[in-house]
């Protein structure tokens, strides 16, 4: 019984002393392991969106996607002045043949694919891990409601691409993750009113034709128009002393 005891109590010791060891190293590599992950992650929205100078989370409210796949949040690429030049969305899928593949897709201003990746995923080598090779470039420059073409099953869609030869379940479950990260850009990019980037480029280069012809710019007609006031002003201060004398010679005569 007192040997019992004994053991019992050394147990609890070494268990004790375990577990405090276990939660210093966690302690040390919890931070460490945090910011390799931050890293990694700036690293590839840099990637599929490299005209980006630095990324913001967004906080528009995003609706509910389809089941089976959840959006983990959207940030917007900007250039070094505040200027939004596109998005990088992060979506999980729980519909890969070994389970969650994770995706993330640069989008621009026109709500289409710069380049898509998938950053995790446990699908099956030499079938679905062939969604981590050149295979989903076939996404750049896609738009919503892509799909996934079989034996030209959707041949008639605008926005397909080619499944995975042996891996058709990978291939719908990648493809479920980028159309939800593009139906969540197009929310936050209908909500900050984004213009597409040729339309601001042509009107940057309509301005500038304006100046070259010797057409007023905008800029320049709202100065002409604040001087016309401004002379306006000034005439009509010139005339109110008259209007003062002819009160007081109509007393006089009165």
């Amino acid at each position: 019984m007192k040997e019992t005891a004994t053991l019992t109590i050394k147990l609890l010791l070494i268990t004790a002393i375990v577990a405090a060891l276990l939660g210093g190293v966690n302690m040390v590599t919890s931070p460490i392991i945090a910011k390799n992950t931050e890293a990694a992650f700036n690293e590839n929205m840099k990637e599929l969106l490299p005209e980006a100078d630095k990324f913001e989370k967004d906080g528009t409210k995003l609706p509910e996607p389809e089941s089976g796949v959840t959006v983990d949040g959207i940030y917007a690429g900007m250039l070094n002045d505040g200027t939004i030049v596109g998005y990088v969305a992060s979506a999980v899928c729980g519909e890969g043949y070994g389970g969650d593949i994770v995706v993330m897709v640069g989008i621009d201003s026109e709500c289409k694919v710069t380049k898509a990746k998938v950053t995790e995923m446990s699908e099956t080598p030499g079938l679905g891990a062939k969604s981590q090779s050149d295979w989903i470039d076939q996404y750049t420059g896609l738009g919503q409601d892509i799909q996934v073409d079989k034996n030209g099953s959707a041949a008639s869609a605008e926005y397909k691409v080619e499944a995975i030869s042996g891996a058709t379940i990978t291939s719908k479950a990648v493809t479920k993750a980028v159309n939800a990260s593009l139906d969540a850009a197009r929310v936050v990019i209908d909500d900050n009113n984004i213009p597409p980037a040729e339309e601001v480029q042509n009107n940057e280069n309509s301005d500038q034709n304006q100046v070259e012809e010797g057409q007023p710019s905008a800029e320049s007609e709202t100065i002409d128009s604040e001087a016309e006031v401004s002379q306006e002003d000034s005439e009509t201060n010139r005339e109110e002393p008259a209007d003062s004398d002819e009160d007081v010679e109509g007393g006089a005569a009165e």
